[in-house]
């Protein structure tokens, strides 16, 4: 359903030899082109140097889509198609990030789970300002993609702003980033199938996977969606098929006028998920055809949400194919969940509320900037927090740099082989920020915290007690309407 391919009818402009004049075919009742005409042969006729036509009709499209202040409907020329279609296949070259446009800001949607993007610490809502030093202000997400992407073992280096800090400046090495969109472990007793995005093929893996699961005698499963951006809708509804029977309406699609459709599943479920417990994990990063699954399951099913409230993405797109290796993307349907909530710009509330822990929202450091005894700024209490969650005594996590600190900080030098400053710039800057990523790779406080739930560990009201008990010292920012932003919403999300 977002690959719905249909004939393109444009307005031709057709230059005759010697009068330069565009021609309107057919059109001679549009009289809205009239100005667009008229610029294009003014500046054909009267421009100093010799003008690219093409180059001109090109732009023309792109401002035309642009002014549709929607960052998921775009305009994509053969090259931008081509880095399109690998976004449906999953393999590419590049940090392994999603991005999206908010205006004319690059933001990050995603970073792929395993991908450089992640290893590096990018975060969902970093903002994209530069790259290799060249600004991208004004950029579309397809000009910044085709800059940050690169061959595989060369570095780019991205300027980017996260929340209110100050710009900083992260060097990633490229990859080859293939997408296996379904992973699958058992950890303690519970079946972890973490889902990457909706891409072809994803709902084959992910039934693979279900049953493997009921193979190992699982009766707990959870199904992770977090920093899972979406992709193809179809894909969604099959995988949502194998927890509900065929003919079922899994979700509704409604056009500009109200009128609804709905979108039935098609063949007999899974036999095997009958035996399963479903938990469903998300967070702010789960969007789209995410939201359709897990919208679809809690309306239809007993199944649990857990983790934070979703992006809340409620729109689709169409694509169209020009007929000379370009392609418009356009949104052209809004989806409601089988009970008819539309989730744009709300996401989806868990029934089992997880904040992640304070380490999570570190504000990455600048080794440029000097943290130093008697300092009291905002980011200290991010250092605080750091050296705490590394194992090293802090005691308290107010604004000031004090000598607690100072004493902690020398003792994580010392770990480190670092000089004995005490202060927090340089190399000791960049070797926290290292630890403290290692340490978020290898403890998923989320997951733990719902396997623990799952396994009887803690009740609904302790688990939630004990992970919002981790999360006192570093604000967690208000969730924005999505709905009001200038962003929009979209189905796919650009990779990089």
């Amino acid at each position: 359903m977002t690959s719905i391919i249909a004939t393109a009818v444009i307005t031709a402009l057709s230059l005759e030899a010697g009068s330069e004049k565009a021609v309107n075919v057919g059109t001679d009742t549009r009289s809205e082109f009239a100005k667009l005409y008229n610029v294009y042969d003014t500046i054909n006729a009267n421009y100093y140097e010799e003008v690219d036509r093409e180059a001109l009709i090109e732009s023309s499209i792109q401002g035309m889509v642009e002014g549709l202040d929607d960052p998921y409907s775009e305009y994509m020329n053969n090259e931008e198609l081509a880095q399109f279609q690998e976004s449906v296949t999953g393999d590419f070259e590049g940090i392994g990030a999603e991005v999206m446009q908010e205006g004319n800001r690059v933001i990050i949607t995603s970073p792929m789970r395993g991908s450089p993007a992640e290893e590096a610490g990018l975060e969902p809502g970093d903002e994209i300002i530069a790259v290799d030093g060249e600004s991208i202000e004004g950029w579309t997400t397809q000009e910044a993609v085709q800059l940050i992407r690169g061959e595989k073992g060369t570095d780019v280096v991205l300027t980017i702003v996260r929340g209110e800090g100050d710009p900083m400046e992260v060097t990633i090495t490229r990859d080859t980033i293939h997408l296996d969109s379904v992973t699958y472990e058992e950890v303690e007793g519970v079946g972890h199938i973490s889902i990457n995005r909706f891409q072809e093929g994803t709902t084959e893996e992910f039934e693979n996977m279900l049953n493997t699961a009921s193979e190992d005698g699982v009766e707990d499963i959870i199904i992770d969606f977090r920093y899972n951006p979406g992709g193809l809708l179809d894909e969604a509804v099959s995988m949502i098929n194998q927890f509900i029977g065929q003919n079922e309406t899994v979700l509704y699609l409604e056009e500009n006028g109200g009128e609804r459709t709905e979108i039935k599943t098609s063949n007999e479920k899974n036999p095997n998920t009958d035996d399963f417990n479903v938990h469903i994990l998300i967070n702010e990063g789960s969007a789209s055809a995410s939201e359709v699954f897990a919208g679809a399951l809690d309306d239809l099913t007993d199944a649990t949400i857990a983790g934070t409230q979703s992006f809340g993405k409620g729109v689709v797109q169409r694509t169209v194919e020009l007929g000379d290796d370009s392609l418009l993307k356009y949104t052209n349907t809004k989806w409601l969940t089988p009970d008819g909530s539309w989730v744009h710009g709300e996401g989806i509330t868990p029934d089992v509320q997880l904040v992640n822990p304070d380490y999570y929202r570190v504000e990455m450091l600048n080794p440029e900037e000097v943290y130093t005894e008697d300092v009291s700024n905002e980011t200290v209490p991010s250092i605080k927090v750091a050296l705490d969650t590394l194992g090293y005594e802090v005691d308290d996590f107010n604004e000031t740099f004090d000598a607690s600190l100072t004493e902690a900080v020398e003792s994580f030098q010392a770990d480190h082989d670092l000089e004995q400053s005490g202060d927090v710039t340089g190399e000791t800057s960049t070797a926290l920020m290292s630890d403290l990523r290692d340490y978020i790779n290898s403890n998923d406080a989320q997951l733990n915290y719902l396997i623990d739930y799952i396994n009887g560990d803690y009740t609904e009201k302790e688990i939630e007690a004990y992970a919002d008990e981790r999360a006192q010292h570093l604000e967690i920012e208000e969730r924005e309407n999505h709905a009001e932003q200038d962003a929009g919403n979209e189905e796919e999300s650009t990779e990089e």
